[in-house]
């Protein structure tokens, strides 16, 4: 498997499960959109930052990640109450609306980042460890999200 190919991968897989702690208890005190959308972001700018060519392949797969995530998220843990449930087809095309300016600024970020070579062959290990961090962060928070519901 290619470098690119396991950062797209990755990418768009971390950045449906940075949405599934929001959604699973969304009275956890989280961020609702601040912590899903930085994460999103975040991924983006080191995935595109580490690639050494291509970038619509990592616009596309933070975006149809989130939105896979999202979508997957409300499939898996349907709320419960009525009225709650009404509003999900609103909050997922909110999300959307919201996903897409995010993920094209951190791709400009990302790019502008990756046109300093000299910076980026100095902190390459650095940046794929902060990238690897960023991926673990959404199962972590997934795993300790019943924790956290049953501490609260």
């Amino acid at each position: 498997m290619s470098r690119d190919t396991l950062l797209i991968v990755l990418t768009a897989t971390g950045s449906a499960l940075c949405w599934w702690p929001v959604i699973m208890h969304p009275n956890l005190d989280l961020p609702v959109w601040s912590l899903p959308l930085t994460w999103v972001a975040l991924g983006t700018v080191l995935s595109t930052t580490l690639s050494d060519e291509g970038w619509l392949e990592f616009l596309l797969a933070s975006f149809v990640g989130s939105v896979a995530g999202i979508c997957s998220g409300f499939w898996i843990w349907w709320p419960t109450d009525g009225i709650d449930a009404s509003f999900v087809p609103w909050v997922v095309a909110s999300a959307i609306l919201r996903i897409a300016p995010v993920v094209v600024v951190s791709l400009v970020a990302g790019l502008a980042l990756r046109c300093v070579p000299v910076w980026i062959e100095k902190y390459r290990r650095v940046l794929w460890l902060a990238f690897v961090c960023w991926f673990a962060f959404g199962p972590v928070l997934v795993a300790l999200t019943p924790l956290l519901i049953a501490h609260k």
